[in-house]
């Protein structure tokens, strides 16, 4: 499974955006422990890595937290859904 990535959820055009993504949204709505240890369960990141997404999230309103293939990424969005987190899978 591909690892989970810091990015700043952009609408440039690249040739990344054919890849599918998993977005996290900013909710107010849980704890960062909720949303780092989510992260950490849904990608398999560590710890310093779900905070660093969590906090890019939280500043940012949204962030590309995963990137592959398509069924991994709705995966991801599956077990951050399921904790009532804002997620889409996008291409």
């Amino acid at each position: 499974m591909p690892k989970a990535v810091i990015e700043n959820n952009t609408d440039s055009k690249t040739s990344k955006e054919l890849e599918w993504k998993t977005i996290l949204y900013n909710c107010n709505c849980h704890t960062f422990e909720t949303v780092i240890e989510q992260l950490m369960k849904a990608t398999g990141c560590d710890s310093l890595t779900a905070q660093r997404l969590a906090w890019v999230v939280h500043s940012s309103g949204s962030a590309t937290v995963f990137k592959g293939k398509k069924d991994d990424c709705e995966q991801v969005a599956n077990v951050l859904g399921r904790v009532g987190l804002l997620v889409k899978v996008s291409n």
